[in-house]
């Protein structure tokens, strides 16, 4: 757990229950450990109202409220419900929505955490005398005399400290994630001994808030219709076409509406303005070097240099799931950086978070999101040969 907080001192905790198991242990550990706290959830989107339906989603759900409710019952603390709705659709929602129309792919997760979790919702707790946000997260804080550092959770299947890297120097101390120094068996294990009703509940799906397709999500929550357009190859050979560029993302390979080639397609690139989708073989996706904008700077040194002036080797992650790649970073004049490869690569997906990690791949020094570039400027996705070229360039 992070020792951001003290229970002896009296600290006063808000605990965000999603209604699964791991918020129900966060929330049961913090208790028994002397802390004051109240446990919240938040309705941040009523998919019943947008198509959405009890099997497919779990966000929002009444059923989960019901869960968080009983467990803070069963825990022996206050329990509230906060509304956030109308923030959680401009800040993520339409996010996601006007991203994939503009041919990147989101990572809602990452604007969840930094938008709503860890902004409205410490704002919300503050003005209610509660200094510190604890969440169900698998990831780890700890303070050395140079300040706090992020770190990965101890269940190397659980890490999710790859969507916290928003998280600022002032707030990791007000910040505590109590599972992230145990096994999900652990967690489960431990709300089975205490009889929460949360002990068995299965796991949400990635986007909570997304039922059916993400595509026609896209077009249903979007209000627009879809454009369709064509699939060319690298050579801009016609090869199929296509109902909308919401369905695509950099990297993907399957549903891609092709077939009879004799090497299995991956999505190269995505033109908004002409609504065209550019496959190619995996060799085509390979690429020397990318740029990441949107910083934050995580670890103290780097938070208070404002990132590497200089290249520093670090470990890329790309996506969650993904072990991450060995490559430089460096901060450009404009506040982007720029990302190397060194001995291998893997796809760069524009949108999605590129998150950076010390050596040892335990450490999360800072992240932001991968830039797009405009189709034609040298800088599309493609074949390695002359894409090294960034903002520091």
């Amino acid at each position: 757990m992070s020792p951001a907080q003290d229970a002896s001192n009296g600290a006063k905790v808000v605990v965000a229950m999603s209604g699964g198991v791991d918020s129900s242990v966060a929330a049961l550990l913090l208790h028994e450990q002397g802390y004051e706290i109240i446990g919240v959830s938040m309705q941040v989107w009523d998919y019943r109202q947008h198509g959405g339906c009890d099997s497919r989603a779990t966000c929002c759900a009444p059923s989960d409220f019901m869960d968080a409710r009983q467990v803070a019952a069963r825990v022996g603390v206050p329990y509230y419900v906060f509304d956030f709705e109308e923030l959680f659709r401009h800040e993520v929602i339409d996010r996601f929505v006007e991203s994939y129309h503009a041919g990147v792919t989101p990572n809602p997760c990452v604007d969840c955490n930094n938008r709503v979790k860890f902004l409205a919702l410490r704002e919300r707790a503050r003005r209610m005398g509660f200094y510190s946000v604890a969440t169900g997260h698998y990831a780890q804080i700890e303070r050395s005399e140079a300040g706090w550092h992020l770190k990965r959770g101890q269940d190397g299947e659980k890490d999710q400290s790859y969507f916290l890297y928003g998280l600022r120097q002032e707030e990791l101390p007000h910040t505590l994630f109590p599972v992230g120094g145990m096994t999900k068996a652990q967690v489960r294990e431990l709300a089975r001994e205490f009889g929460l009703k949360t002990a068995e509940k299965p796991e949400s799906q990635d986007v909570c808030f997304v039922s059916g397709s993400v595509g026609e999500f896209v077009t249903r929550i979007g209000g627009r219709k879809s454009q369709g357009g064509a699939i060319v190859n690298s050579q801009g050979e016609i090869l199929g076409s296509h109902e909308g560029i919401q369905n695509f993302t950099v990297g993907q390979r399957r549903g891609l509406g092709v077939s009879g080639t004799a090497e299995p397609l991956y999505v190269l690139a995505i033109d908004r303005t002409s609504n065209k989708v550019t496959v190619g073989v995996r060799s085509e996706l390979e690429r020397e070097s990318f740029s990441v904008q949107e910083l934050n700077w995580v670890s103290p040194a780097l938070a208070t240099a404002g990132g590497p002036q200089e290249p520093i080797e670090v470990v890329a992650q790309l996506r969650y799931r993904n072990p991450g790649v060995r490559a430089t970073v460096r901060t450009c004049a404009d506040g982007s950086a720029e990302v190397r490869f060194l001995n291998e690569w893997t796809p760069v997906t524009p949108g999605q978070a590129c998150v950076f990690y010390d050596k040892s791949n335990t450490e999360v020094l800072g992240g932001g999101r991968i830039l797009s570039h405009p189709v034609g400027s040298g800088l599309q996705w493609g074949h390695r040969q002359g894409l090294g070229r960034t903002a520091c360039s």
